[in-house]
């Protein structure tokens, strides 16, 4: 039946909730990791040209190399029986799936395709081209 209602914690001393660090999800962990990964790679692929603009147009070009590679490995996945719940395979949607979801929605699927991660691939690998032209024309 429970206890009556003038019980209450009077009786019982109980100990006030520890608050608990929150971190972040993990999704900005691995979206973290891919941008350190690519400011690590840009550093280390400049070509002895010591510009802010070569260095940003490193990091934008590795992050979207990156990502679209992310990408192909995860349309390569889908076509195997590979368990979804392995960490990998976590992190490979946790990357992805903040760029496919929105495409998704706005693209439809033709006769069961999915032709929303190759627009995404044709987009990132443009991404990089139209920054360094735009930033040719600004200096």
């Amino acid at each position: 039946m429970g206890r009556p209602w003038w019980y209450d914690s009077y009786w019982e001393k109980q100990e006030k909730k520890r608050r608990r660090l929150r971190m972040p999800n993990h999704k900005i962990w691995v979206w973290l990791a891919l941008v350190a990964l690519s400011l690590l790679l840009s550093a280390v692929g400049i070509d002895f040209q010591l510009t802010w603009s070569a260095f940003l147009i490193g990091i934008v070009y590795y992050f979207c190399r990156i990502l679209a590679l992310s990408i192909f490995i995860r349309v390569l996945l889908s076509w195997f029986g590979v368990r979804p719940y392995s960490w990998p395979v976590i992190i490979l949607y946790d990357l992805t799936s903040p760029v496919l979801d929105p495409l998704r929605r706005i693209i439809p699927t033709f006769g069961g395709f999915d032709f929303s991660p190759m627009l995404a691939m044709i987009v990132l690998f443009f991404i990089p081209t139209i920054i360094d032209r735009l930033v040719f024309l600004l200096t």
